[in-house]
């Protein structure tokens, strides 16, 4: 996966960086657009304190929060892991090797501070097609082995990522300016350049909107010049470079690191990365201030402080978050209930009927909460690979898939039903459903094979005998000899990849009555049940990622919505290293993530995605499936600053930075 040809735009979702639990600001890497009440900000180095009051102030905690993961990480360099690993499990459990300009406070997901000093919003028009964004930063804030972190930081990031040609989020945190083979260049990033050494400008040749400077640039990781300089001879050697010796920008590095069994943070005795006064506001607002005397003075207010708040003081609270490996979520949890671990990593949620064995077991505590992202099936659109490259055929195959039915019916209504690329939590975003998942809701069996069976007549698909459904619940009789509107011959044994029974058995129920009807269809599909990161490797391998027909995953989101542009863009193709899967491709939609992109408000972006949701409403590279409900145990003894959070604790790692052990 290491020799894609050429790059592209994108933007690694899979689910939320663990960054933002450990450093100053509580950043993150997707955010909310607020209003900015700018605050006085200390700019100067930390001041002066006692050899005393330092060691008391960051002495190591004691205690160790352990943690269950079910799936192993496959690198701990970040360099990798947002180039070409893009698996959840290596973000979940990769020390804190980067910062950023601005982040996201949890779990108000408001748009904060981060390294910057200032929420710099409104860019500066250059006069030559170019504008510009001049950002300070704080003074004093340093790596774990003592070096500033400062703007060089950040120019030395954009400068590898241009220079060595970084896949993956690195082109979505660095969304550069190319050239295409007719001359014409991309809009993007032009430069990055330290005006000193605590001011950085960034220049783009278009006035970007929110999608590519406050969630994009703004957001980007950065890291460590001082150390990552030695292994940028070239991209080989960056991306096998050792992430364990890595200086990161919070209060744990790594341990132990035991691949196949368990993996150590430890907390590092030097951090000034702890400490921090946290209040959130019912309606979106956040305020927050550090003074540990140590790192510098930080105080901030952004957003609606009005309303019901909760606060707490940040810790970290435990010196050692042990990650355990177990084979499957069935082995996580009964190491959870027989007491190894307080809490498991689980980004699909916890199974229903686990619940109950789970609260027996006694001191455990059941949280549920609303999942930003879904599970989806994909069709492999790229031209001549037939027949998920012919829209009447999705169409079909979208109309017979009764996603009610298996939820109702065999799955007691444990997820949501889900049509489009907005999860119900996004309310403001969802569009309303058209095309043919409007046409086919609510229709019987015999009503969707016939409907489906209809489409593809329609479009000039051929059959030597079209079949017939007896009615009622009994299965269809298939057509035969189906062949594509220029008399296309069907493929055979056709895979249907999803993962196993034992990693979601839910998307692996769906994807057996998935190939079953797409079989009354005529089609000779077959469900094959697959690893995460085999599914993950073939998809977006460069040799494999056009050798699929169908898979099922899912995606777990960002706050800002962009992922609309990043899925679906025809420049973003995983063939060229991003993470268009499908390789879908239209040249309207392709107009609209433009404007999309530039769009300056989130009412202006909404209108947009509407137009952008009702293409693919017709031309179907995903048949979207259901958003689960995220539901998680953790024991009695531990204590977390929140739990009611879009998307859960797993996604923000159980929250290491602020999570207190009790006896």
């Amino acid at each position: 996966m290491s020799n894609y040809k050429g790059s592209a735009r994108w933007k690694f979702v899979v689910l939320f960086s663990i960054f933002a639990m450990i450093v100053v600001a509580c950043g993150g890497d997707a955010v909310e657009e607020e209003t900015v009440v700018e605050e006085e900000v200390a700019e100067e180095a930390a001041p002066a304190t006692t050899e005393a009051e330092v060691e008391e102030a960051a002495s190591a905690p004691e205690g160790v929060f352990k943690l269950g993961i079910f799936s192993d990480p496959q690198s701990f360099n970040i360099w990798d892991a947002l180039d070409v690993q893009q698996d959840f499990w290596t973000y979940a459990t990769l020390s804190p090797q980067a910062t950023s300009l601005f982040g996201t406070n949890y779990p108000s997901y408001t748009l904060v501070t981060a390294l910057a000093s200032e929420l710099v919003e409104v860019s500066e028009d250059n006069g030559d097609g170019t504008f510009s964004y001049t950002v300070p930063l704080h003074q004093g804030i340093e790596w774990s082995d003592g070096e500033a972190i400062d703007a060089n930081d950040m120019v030395f990031t954009y400068q590898t990522v241009r220079d060595l040609g970084m896949l993956g989020a690195w082109t979505y945190n660095y969304p550069l300016a190319t050239e295409g083979e007719d001359g014409s260049v991309s809009q993007g990033l032009t430069n990055i350049e330290a005006i000193d050494d605590y001011t950085v400008k960034v220049t783009f040749n278009f006035d970007p909107g929110l999608s590519i400077w406050q969630y994009g640039v703004g957001s980007a990781s950065i890291v460590a010049e001082h150390y990552w300089s030695q292994f940028t001879t070239d991209r080989e050697t960056l991306l096998a470079a050792p992430g364990d010796g890595a200086p990161v920008a919070g209060a744990f590095e790594y341990g132990t690191l035991e691949s196949g069994a368990f993996y150590v943070w430890e907390y590092d005795e030097d951090t000034m990365w702890f400490g921090g006064d946290n209040t959130v506001y019912a309606n979106g607002g956040v305020s927050y201030n550090l003074d540990n005397g140590v790192a510098p003075k930080i105080s901030y207010e952004f957003g609606d402080l009005s309303g019901d708040s909760i606060s707490w003081t940040d810790g970290p609270y435990v010196g050692t978050v042990e990650f355990s490996l177990y084979g499957d979520q069935d082995a996580a949890y009964l190491a959870f209930q027989n007491g190894e671990v307080d809490f498991v990593i689980n980004p699909l949620g916890l199974k229903r009927n686990a619940v109950e064995s789970l609260i027996s077991a006694g001191d455990v505590e059941v949280i549920t909460n609303q999942s930003n992202g879904y599970r989806y099936m994909a069709f492999n659109t790229r031209e001549g690979k037939f027949p998920t490259d012919n829209k009447a055929f999705r169409q079909a195959v979208s109309c017979i898939v009764d996603k009610q039915f298996v939820i109702d019916s065999v799955l007691a209504g444990a997820v949501l039903n889900m049509d489009g690329q907005m999860p119900p939590a996004l309310t403001s975003w969802v569009a309303p459903v058209t095309g043919v998942l409007a046409d086919c809701d609510g229709l019987s069996s015999e009503e969707r094979w016939n409907k489906s069976i209809g489409i593809l007549q329609d479009a000039g698909w051929q059959a030597d005998d079209w079949g017939e459904h007896p009615g009622g619940a009994e299965r269809a009789i298939a057509p035969t000899g189906l062949k594509g509107p220029n008399g296309e011959a069907m493929p055979s044994d056709m895979l249907l990849y999803a993962p196993g029974p034992g990693y979601d058995p839910i998307r692996s129920t769906f994807s057996l009555f998935a190939a079953d009807w797409m079989q009354q269809l005529g089609v000779d599909v077959i469900a094959r049940p697959t690893g995460f990161s085999v599914i993950v490797d073939i998809i977006l391998g460069e040799e494999t990622c056009d050798e699929w027909y169908f898979y099922m995953l899912g995606w777990g989101l960002t706050p800002y919505p962009d992922h609309i542009v990043d899925f679906f863009q025809s420049d973003g193709d995983a063939c060229v290293g991003g993470i268009n899967t499908p390789g879908y491709s239209n040249p309207e939609y392709d107009a609209l993530a433009a404007e999309f992109n530039a769009a300056k408000s989130v009412g202006e972006a909404q209108v947009i995605a509407k137009k952008m949701e009702a293409i693919l409403f017709d031309d179907l590279p995903y048949l979207v499936l259901f958003t689960p409900p995220v539901i998680e145990a953790y024991r009695s003894n531990v204590e977390f600053p929140f739990t009611d959070v879009l998307d859960g604790l797993s996604n923000l790692t159980a929250l290491p930075g602020s999570v207190k052990v009790n006896d």
